[in-house]
C-alpha cells in the first residue's frame, strides 16, 4: 500500500484534493436550495470518517484532519479566483474530473491495486452521497427528484474518468 511519502508534493496534493473537489462539484451541480445545500455539505462526513478509520493506509492519511484542512484551503484559493456561479460550477466540475482521473492514473503507477480500488470507490461514494443527500427542485420537501440530471451526468463522467468500469 502506498503512503504519503511515496508521492511528490504535487502528486500528494492531487490525491488529497480530488475527494473535496468531487464533493463540491456534485454539490454545485444541483439546485438543492439552502437546506439541501446544508444536507449535501454534511453528507460526506460519514464516508470520510469511515475512510479515516478504515483498512487502507492511503485513505487514512488523506482523511487526516490536517490534510483535509489543507485541501479545503487549496480549493478556497481556486474559488476566490473570481467569476460568477456558472464559472465556478464549471471550474469545479473540470477540476474534479481532471484531478480524479490523474489521481487514479497515478495510483495505477505508484500504488497497489488495492489502493486504486479503495481510492476509486472513495471518490464515487463521496459523489453518490452528496448527490443523494437532498432533493433537487423540491419545495418544502414536496416534489423534486433525488438526483438531478446534472448530478447524474457528473457522476457518470466521474465514473468514466476513474475507470469504474475497468477490472
Amino acid at each position: 500500500m502506498a503512503t504519503k511519502t511515496d508521492f511528490t508534493t504535487d502528486e500528494w496534493e492531487m490525491l488529497r484534493d480530488a475527494p473535496n473537489l468531487v464533493v463540491l462539484a456534485v454539490a454545485f451541480a444541483g439546485a438543492s436550495g439552502f437546506f439541501g445545500s446544508i444536507a449535501e455539505a454534511m453528507a460526506p462526513s460519514g464516508v470520510i470518517m469511515e475512510a479515516a478509520q478504515g483498512g487502507n493506509q492511503l485513505l487514512r492519511e488523506i482523511c487526516k484532519k490536517e490534510e483535509m484542512t489543507s485541501s479545503v484551503d487549496s480549493i478556497k484559493s481556486m474559488a476566490k479566483a473570481g467569476g460568477d456561479f456558472a464559472v465556478l460550477q464549471s471550474d469545479l466540475r473540470r477540476e474534479a474530473i481532471a484531478k480524479s482521473r490523474g489521481a487514479v492514473d497515478l495510483l495505477r503507477q505508484k500504488g497497489s491495486p488495492d489502493d486504486v480500488v479503495a481510492y476509486r470507490g472513495f471518490l464515487l461514494t463521496l459523489g453518490d452521497k452528496v448527490a443523494n443527500a437532498a432533493k433537487e427542485g423540491a419545495f418544502l420537501g414536496f416534489g423534486g427528484e433525488r438526483v438531478s440530471e446534472p448530478e447524474r451526468t457528473l457522476l457518470a463522467e466521474l465514473a468514466d474518468a476513474v475507470g469504474a468500469f475497468q477490472a
